[in-house]
């Protein structure tokens, strides 16, 4: 449920990009935006923050998405030299509330004991991260790796290219996503996917393998699935940022051929981007890899 995922859609671009599926195939993680007086499709790409390095490739159908278009956006402005230093700010909680202060003494030391295990991370250290952001880091074992990132792999093709990278959301919306939620709610959220790690670990590896398959609406369907608990977590992680992104993307996409990427979990679904867009008017056709 944390995380967070996008894509966008082709055109036939020299002999790289050159079919579209039909309405009853759309499995994929790239597609292309046109119609509604666009001069040039834009694209729109799924991203996954739990991926093994060796698994975050950039195809020669995405590198020529890229090429077409004149700048990239992603949730966040990836270039901006001090969003690492503004992500660790907002990831901490204010006031004094740590961990500790949120979970009984049992809660506590299950968490302190997973951590230490599993990871060989030590939970004071993390004391005043917010739960939410922690659930992420108790994720990592399944990976059996140190993940990578969709997002820097991106930003490295757009620069090669000279692109203007831009961000749909600042740090400051992320962080007020992660507040909206209780963090009495969060704590117990943390804790329950360590006392149901199985199914934790399940829920994670089929997340993967539906993204690895490029399925979006089943990815969707997943995610909703694991939010069913979690008092307005689908509403503030997904479909309020999915709306409120809308606008922004026609802008974007009317002045300049864009690059979307975002967490591939806001791609499907009756409040994804895709069904917004196409409800705004878009063509929105999926892009497959050219064999």
């Amino acid at each position: 449920m944390i995380k967070t995922l996008t894509l966008l859609l082709c055109l036939c671009l020299s002999s790289v990009i050159c079919q579209t599926a039909t309405a009853q195939d759309e499995n994929s993680l790239l597609w292309k935006i046109s119609g509604k007086g666009l001069k040039q499709p834009s694209y729109l790409f799924g991203t996954i923050h739990l991926m093994c390095p060796q698994d975050i490739k950039i195809t020669e159908t995405m590198q020529a998405a890229i090429t077409a278009c004149d700048q990239m956006v992603l949730e966040l402005d990836m270039d901006d030299p001090g969003i690492m230093r503004e992500m660790m700010a907002t990831s901490q909680m204010q006031d004094g509330t740590t961990i500790r202060s949120l979970l009984s003494e049992e809660d506590y030391q299950l968490l302190e004991d997973f951590l230490m295990d599993s990871l060989g991370m030590p939970l004071p250290a993390m004391a005043s991260m917010k739960p939410m952001l922690l659930s992420t880091v108790v994720m990592l074992p399944v990976l059996e790796c140190q993940p990578g990132s969709y997002e820097l792999s991106l930003v490295s093709a757009a620069q090669e290219q000279d692109m203007e990278i831009l961000g749909l959301e600042t740090v400051a919306d992320q962080a007020a996503i992660f507040d909206a939620i209780p963090l009495t709610e969060q704590g117990e959220y943390l804790v329950e996917s360590i006392r149901t790690y199985e199914k934790t670990t399940e829920e994670t590896r089929e997340m993967i393998r539906l993204y690895q398959e490029e399925n979006v609406n089943e990815l969707y369907r997943l995610i909703h699935e694991s939010m069913a608990d979690v008092e307005a977590g689908e509403d503030a992680l997904l479909t309020n940022r999915n709306r409120k992104w809308i606008p922004s993307m026609e802008e974007m996409a009317q002045e300049n051929p864009t690059f979307f990427a975002v967490g591939a979990g806001h791609l499907g679904g009756p409040e994804g981007v895709i069904t917004l867009l196409r409800k705004a008017g878009y063509q929105v056709e999926a892009v497959h890899e050219t064999l």
